[in-house]
């Protein structure tokens, strides 16, 4: 079992991977001196599926132990469900000294982690991610956070977990669509970190795809570095963290503007192609460079809900980002492998440019 830490200016806390380690959970509880009233706060696929491993594994602790089911999808990621989570809390009588477990991927971490940043002024959480994405990029870092009047993360908090536990297992009942979701992350990574970890991603996205573990365990794990590195020296996104949007000012227009029909990870992979054609257009990436990176992201097929995106309407989506500042939309774009540049300014014309080109992809 791997250990990764991460540290903020207030807070530390590890991140575990390995195969088989979630049994694990009640262990690490105890020797954190976690508190023991419990509520498990789990996506419906990940109970329909794991529902007798979780109980069986969480039985073991003598505590107060409740399970609330999330139903899976995007629309969850609501005021409404959250307010249903708190009512169920103050109905089971939980308090201050609260230990949320969010077990599911990145619509439950982000849910269940918002739910304990602010239930009583926040109680303590802990991230068993189940999906690809949530392993490498939404358990890690403390965003949490819903949508609302169909704008993505628009209400959140920072809100860091006591720990992280990534189990490699639970990735083995993914679908291929959430495996495509989460690679969309590590492509993003890609283009952060350096020449060796974007080849090593470039030669193995087959090995990805097809969730060969081994495989998975070094992206997984490169990635959590990478995050923990720039969330070490910028917790609350004021700077260098903005790197991590790579591809998200596009991605989340489109989401929001198919009513989140599509997953993030395939968003965040036509954001990447949108945000490369930009970076181009803005002779911030040489046409060299640009041929060689977005070949990456084509080799992925993507839904073809892309082909009823309308630019005019995805453009004004962009105004709702939390990026834009002063009725400017930013943008975070690449000119090369670990050199990023953030809070860009393009025109309107530019911004067409890089939508239809990426448009043209689906159609």
């Amino acid at each position: 079992m791997k250990k990764i830490l991460i540290k903020t200016h207030q807070h530390k806390y590890p991140v575990f991977i390995g195969k088989s380690i979630q049994s694990n959970l009640p262990r690490l509880i105890i020797e954190m001196n976690l508190f023991n009233n419990i509520l498990f706060i789990v996506d419906s696929h990940v109970d329909h599926l794991y529902e007798k491993t979780l109980r069986t594994i969480m039985n073991s602790l003598k505590c107060k132990l409740n399970y609330y089911i999330v139903k899976s999808g995007e629309r969850s990621k609501s005021s409404t469900e959250l307010h249903r989570i708190y009512s169920y809390l103050l109905g089971k009588k939980y308090n201050r000294d609260t230990l949320i477990i969010a077990a599911g991927g990145g619509v439950v971490g982000d849910l269940a982690g918002y739910a304990a940043a602010t239930f009583m002024r926040g109680v303590q959480l802990v991230h068993l991610p189940t999906t690809l994405l949530a392993m490498v990029d939404s358990s890690i870092g403390g965003k949490t956070g819903i949508n609302f009047n169909k704008n993505k993360n628009i209400i959140g908090a920072f809100f860091q977990p006591e720990f992280v536990m990534a189990d490699l297992e639970f990735l083995k009942t993914l679908p291929k669509s959430e495996i495509i979701c989460g690679t969309g992350e590590i492509i993003k990574y890609a283009y952060l970190s350096n020449n060796d970890f974007f080849n090593y991603v470039n030669d193995n996205l087959n090995e990805i795809l097809i969730c060969n573990l081994t495989v998975l365990d070094k992206v997984i794990s490169e990635s959590v570095k990478i995050k923990s590195a720039v969330v070490k020296q910028d917790e609350k996104e004021t700077g260098l963290r903005k790197i991590l949007n790579l591809g998200h000012t596009f991605a989340h227009a489109y989401e929001s503007e198919l009513n989140f029909r599509i997953k993030h990870g395939e968003a965040v992979i036509a954001g990447l192609i949108s945000a490369l054609y930009l970076s181009n257009r803005l002779k911030i990436l040489s046409k060299e460079k640009f041929d060689r990176f977005i070949k990456l992201p084509l080799k992925i097929n993507l839904s073809a809900a892309f082909n009823k995106l309308n630019k005019e309407n995805v453009y004004n989506r962009m105004f709702s980002d939390k990026k834009s500042r002063g009725g400017r939309i930013k943008f975070v774009l690449l000119a090369d492998t670990g050199k990023i540049l953030i809070d860009v300014d393009a025109s309107k014309a530019d911004i067409y440019y890089a939508l239809e080109n990426t448009l043209e992809h689906f159609t």
